[in-house]
């Protein structure tokens, strides 16, 4: 293969649209800094621990609580700044406390 056949056969995976990896790197560090995204990982391995032990399948989380299996396999990835109700929902479908809280 010569140099130009390469560039062109590389040529024809490039996109026009810039990458967005630094943005998305600014974002993790800043979550880092903020700190929700260790919550979201630890949130992700007690997920991950209950649908072990209940046999489930990430198609299945998804239809008990009315979302995509992909959006369930980043809730798994830890990387989701999740809300109050999406922990509702999966305290729900899974049958498990995910936060421990208390009031005065």
């Amino acid at each position: 293969m010569t140099q130009e056949e390469a560039i062109a056969r590389l040529s024809r995976y490039q996109t026009n649209e810039p990458s967005k990896w630094r943005e998305k790197e600014e974002e993790h560090r800043r979550a880092k800094e903020e700190g929700w995204l260790r919550y979201s990982r630890r949130i992700a391995i007690k997920i991950a621990m209950a649908m072990k032990q209940q046999n489930i399948s990430r198609q299945e989380l998804a239809e008990r609580m009315g979302c995509s299996p992909q959006y369930i396999s980043r809730l798994l990835k830890g990387e989701e700044n999740l809300s109050l109700e999406t922990i509702c929902k999966l305290e729900s479908a899974l049958n498990v406390p995910i936060l421990q809280y208390e009031f005065a």
